[in-house]
């Protein structure tokens, strides 16, 4: 028996003083909802992300209310960046259970509009009491892994920029997309430095963000469900400190998340037709499509300035333009997979629709991994 995701919504990103997550949340879920098909009395199950910019004591149980809702299961999980792949997975796992028949999966949050005052204590929170004194930033411990993944395998800077030219690309077709204005590597280059090797243009952006899908049991869902064929999830560390592995061998959990995934879909890599990789930063990417075996180890930056990620490449990816230039927020690569699969992303609808396709998501500092192998009708 598997699940199937049977509607998909967005909500608006603009940012807008005094909108809430929880508007966001709601609007994404009546698009979802009206995209399935379905009435809202069939909804008895519903899984929610975390709020950074606001404070819930459990995010599913006030949008619950704000929805009209009374579901029979509910949960607010926190993945870090995975959550939105995660809350896919949890959603399935409870229709699979039987402890609901239809699930909603939903992440918002309103990082620009709600400007929140705490974040700053918000990530302190995630830090260990080493990194905590000595004050790394994200950004600086990404840029930690890129060096030591440039020193090992001898990939270059212009690698890493290929990454955020090739998703601006993408993001060109999508009117979605904060940033459209096609972007060389030259231009990433000349960016300002975020944390060496990493520049401003290699950085995730930071929106209002919030997206949706209905996930329910394959045999009750109709031609036009997305199948999710598998799915694995694991977690190597909070802290860098604890996982050597990643600045001498480069590997993530992802390894093995994928290797779940692909084991429960009966797929391999080369069975893929498009993938939507989490790209916070250019680096991500690279480490990401290595342990998801999309490439030989080290070859990564060769096969991006070779196109392998492109439209017309062997493996379409980020085809929204992704956290890079689209927008934040892991469940719009969820979103952006069920409506190119559904032929339904509008201008940047791939010519090819994708009868395959490997979505993942990461967490922390390369620390949770989620991995979705999704397959058309």
């Amino acid at each position: 028996m598997r699940a199937a995701i049977i509607g998909a919504g967005e909500s608006d990103r603009t940012p807008k003083p005094g909108r809430t997550a929880i508007d966001m949340a709601v609007e994404s879920s009546l698009q979802a909802v009206a995209d399935a098909g379905i009435e809202w009395a069939e909804i008895d199950g519903l899984v929610t992300g975390y709020s950074l910019a606001e404070r819930h004591l459990d995010f599913s149980a006030s949008l619950s209310e704000a929805l009209g809702l009374q579901p029979h299961w509910s949960q607010t999980i926190s993945r870090s960046g995975a959550t939105g792949a995660s809350v896919v997975v949890d959603a399935a796992l409870a229709v699979l259970a039987g402890a609901c028949t239809t699930a909603l999966a939903v992440w918002a949050d309103n990082r620009v509009s709600g400007q929140p005052e705490d974040m700053a204590g918000v990530l302190a929170a995630s830090l260990s009491a080493f990194e905590l004194a000595s004050g790394p930033l994200i950004t600086t411990q990404y840029a930690l892994i890129a060096q030591a993944y440039l020193n090992r395998t001898g990939a270059t800077v212009e690698d890493l920029a290929s990454v955020a030219v090739q998703f601006r690309k993408h993001a060109a077709l999508n009117d979605r997309a904060k940033y459209r204005t096609p972007i060389t590597v030259d231009d990433v280059l000349e960016s300002p430095m975020a944390s060496s090797p990493l520049h401003r243009l290699e950085c995730a952006l930071v929106t209002d963000y919030g997206g949706a899908v209905v996930v329910t049991r394959a045999d009750r869902a109709d031609a036009r469900a997305v199948d999710l064929l598998g799915f694995g999830e694991a977690l190597s560390h909070s802290s860098i400190l604890r996982n050597r592995d990643l600045f001498f061998t480069g590997r993530t959990a992802a390894a093995e998340s994928s290797r779940q995934a692909y084991e429960m879909a009966g797929l391999g890599p080369g069975d893929l037709q498009m993938a939507q990789i989490y790209d916070c930063f250019t680096i991500t990417v690279l480490l990401l499509m290595e342990d998801l075996g999309l490439c030989e180890r080290g070859q990564a930056g060769v096969a991006v300035r070779e196109g392998f990620l492109d439209r017309d490449g062997s493996l379409p990816s980020n085809t929204h333009g992704g956290l890079l230039s689209c927008g934040s927020g892991g469940i719009l690569h969820v979103t952006e997979a069920v409506r190119q699969m559904r032929g339904t992303a509008g201008g940047h609808q791939l010519e090819r629709r994708p009868q395959s396709a490997l979505v993942h998501g990461n967490g922390g500092i390369l620390g949770a991994q989620t991995t979705l192998i999704l397959g058309r009708r």
